[in-house]
C-alpha cells in the first residue's frame, strides 16, 4: 500500500474513531443526565438555562467526551501509520479541536469548560503522539 494511501486510511479513521468515542461518551452522559422533556434545542435562551443549570458531573462527560475523542482517534490513526504521528494527531486533533470551537460558539458553556477543553484537546492529541513509540515497542 502506498503511504499517500496508507496516511489517508488512517486519518478518516481516526476521524471516525474520535467521532464515534465523542457520540458514546456524550451519549452515556445524556443516559445518567438526560435532558428535560420537551426541551427546544432551537431555542438560544432555553439552551443557555439548561446548560446553566446542569449538574458538574454533566459538564464532565462534555469534557470528557472530547478528550476520549481526541485520544481515541489519534491512537487509532498512529496504529495505522506508524511514524507519522505529529501529521496524525494534527489532523485528528485539530478536527475536533474545530468542532469543539463550533459547538462552543453554538451552545453556551462555562468559561472552565471551554477553556479545558480548548487547552485538553492539543494537549491530549500531543500526549498520545509522545505515548505512542513506547506503547508499540515489541515486548
Amino acid at each position: 500500500m502506498s503511504p499517500s494511501s496508507r496516511l489517508s486510511i488512517a486519518l478518516a479513521a481516526g476521524i471516525l474513531a474520535a467521532f464515534v468515542t465523542i457520540a458514546l461518551v456524550e451519549t452515556a452522559g445524556h443516559t445518567v443526565f438526560p435532558a428535560p422533556p420537551g426541551l427546544d434545542y432551537s431555542n438560544p435562551d432555553a439552551l443557555r438555562h439548561y446548560v446553566t443549570a446542569l449538574p458538574l458531573g454533566a459538564k464532565l462527560f462534555v469534557l470528557a467526551a472530547w478528550l476520549f475523542g481526541t485520544i481515541d482517534g489519534v491512537f487509532v490513526a498512529c496504529l495505522i501509520n506508524k511514524g507519522r504521528y505529529g501529521l496524525c494527531a494534527g489532523v485528528v486533533g485539530g478536527l475536533v479541536l474545530a468542532a469543539t470551537i463550533a459547538n462552543l460558539m453554538f451552545i453556551p458553556h462555562p468559561v472552565w469548560l471551554a477553556g479545558a477543553g480548548i487547552i485538553g484537546i492539543p494537549l491530549a492529541a500531543f500526549l498520545v503522539t509522545r505515548l505512542m513509540p513506547h506503547l508499540l515497542r515489541p515486548a
